[in-house]
């Protein structure tokens, strides 16, 4: 496997990804976030809240979906609830992890395991949507047990959120 993403790295290096991540060393933003020692570190303690807190809401929705918590209220109602704080933490997790990209293009840009984090991000962002939909049209005003694509879909999303946070520590240990 290691093989793989090594391979993938060679490959990464050969494309336009390399300039890119040398230019992006050289912008403004990228100097502020390299010239002081906190910004990096409040950028992850931001990016670390913004997933926990994308995490838990949808853990609390898909809980609401299997009739695990919240059963008496309609799913429309817990959707409301619960779907800003997934789409604030999307936006905090977007804006640090531009950030902290700013602060090290190099370790990222040419990293494997990054931009298959960014593929499993946008297939869950995607997902989102149909799934946060789904939920809405079903629970209009009513207790309602959720069809079973939408359970199934809610599994999903977890397990990709849990691969994305995966893939986000590993980031830091794939030499490029």
């Amino acid at each position: 496997m290691m093989d793989l993403f090594f391979e993938i790295t060679g490959w990464l290096r050969e494309t336009f990804l390399l300039d890119l991540a040398f230019w992006m060393m050289e912008t403004p933003i990228s100097l502020v976030m390299v010239e002081n020692f906190w910004n990096v570190p409040l950028a992850q303690v931001v990016h670390i809240i913004s997933i926990g807190s994308a995490f838990g809401a949808l853990l609390m929705l898909t809980l609401r979906v299997h009739g695990k918590a919240s059963e008496n209220l309609p799913m429309d109602v817990v959707a409301k609830r619960y779907v800003p704080w997934v789409w604030y933490g999307l936006l905090g997790i977007v804006i640090s992890g531009l950030l902290m990209l700013t602060a090290e293009p190099l370790r990222n840009m040419i990293n494997a395991v990054f931009w298959i984090k960014m593929i499993l991000l946008l297939v869950a962002v995607v997902l989102t949507l149909g799934f946060f939909k789904s939920v809405r049209a079903q629970g209009a005003g009513e207790v309602v047990q959720a069809a079973s694509g939408t359970r199934t879909t809610a599994l999903v999303l977890i397990v990709l959120w849990l691969l994305i946070m995966l893939a986000g520590r590993w980031i830091a240990y794939i030499p490029v």
